[in-house]
């Protein structure tokens, strides 16, 4: 599994776009495990639809090498990618594992040859590249055929909570959007890929107070939408945002709801009549 150099092509804006999500998530890579409570959950669930064993192996926006270890035992070759070299380091200080090679990289334009991998794992990342269905199909031009890709993303309705609180303050986005299913079925069908298997899952984490989703939030480097940029909220601010939130305070605190997607496709193995 030979990684390629990696490609300038990118328009301006797309590119200072992402260079400013891998400096947000890079600034992350410390505080991430401390928020994460959603992503270790997610990620646990999806390993369970990954093969046992699997020749080579790509952890796709591998963060601060959480799942590292528990991919290494799967993969005598394990290639771990993110757009934030921060938080390449940090993974890599984390997990000293010898199968394991890193590389800084975007979804969307894979440093990674045709046909070179039998697996790609990637946990609650892809909702937040340009493109879906651009690196979908980048996923599916470096998977070996009969090569799997095992996926969950954030869908429409994410966080509904928290939006609806912010529709009290001001008309402005404070959080971002996801899509809808219908829209990720059309990036599916798109890929190139096969779809073996598609389910839909609400995960609900519970907390005592707005402010510490605001911390967890910004602690995976979630907190701030593509469209607006980041800054002190007041107290007036904050005051009318946890007044909106108390219609959603339940036995076991405010609830945050997140819609995960948890997909797994396969690349066709071409047919002998068509060799």
């Amino acid at each position: 599994m030979k990684p390629l150099k990696q490609q300038n092509s990118h328009q301006s804006a797309q590119l200072i776009n992402k260079q400013a999500i891998s400096h947000r998530f890079g600034k992350s890579a410390a505080s991430y495990d401390r928020g994460a409570a959603l992503q270790r959950n997610v990620g646990n669930q999806l390993l369970q639809l990954l093969p046992v064993k699997i020749e080579s192996l790509v952890d796709l926006g591998c963060g601060p090498g959480y799942f590292t270890s528990a991919l290494a035992a799967r993969s005598p070759t394990l290639l771990s990618i993110d757009i934030a070299p921060s938080m390449l380091e940090f993974a890599r200080a984390r997990n000293q594992l010898s199968q394991v090679m890193w590389l800084a990289g975007d979804a969307e334009q894979l440093p990674l040859q045709a046909d070179s991998v039998d697996a790609i794992y990637s946990s609650l990342m892809l909702q937040w590249v340009h493109d879906l269905s651009a690196a979908l199909k980048e996923a599916a031009r470096a998977l070996k055929p009969g090569g799997t890709l095992c996926f969950s993303t954030l869908l429409d309705g994410s966080l509904f909570e928290l939006v609806n609180a912010w529709r009290l303050v001001d008309n402005h986005a404070h959080v971002n959007s996801f899509l809808t299913l219908e829209a990720l079925m059309v990036a599916l069908k798109d890929s190139g890929l096969e779809l073996l298997s598609l389910d839909t899952k609400a995960h609900c984490l519970y907390y005592d107070s707005v402010i510490g989703l605001m911390r967890d939030l910004k602690a995976i480097g979630a907190n701030q939408t593509s469209r607006t940029k980041a800054g002190l909220m007041g107290r007036s601010t904050l005051d009318k945002l946890a007044t909106g939130y108390e219609k959603y305070r339940g036995e076991q605190g405010l609830s945050a709801t997140y819609q995960v997607a948890y997909c797994v496709l396969t690349k066709p193995i071409p047919s002998t009549e068509n060799r």
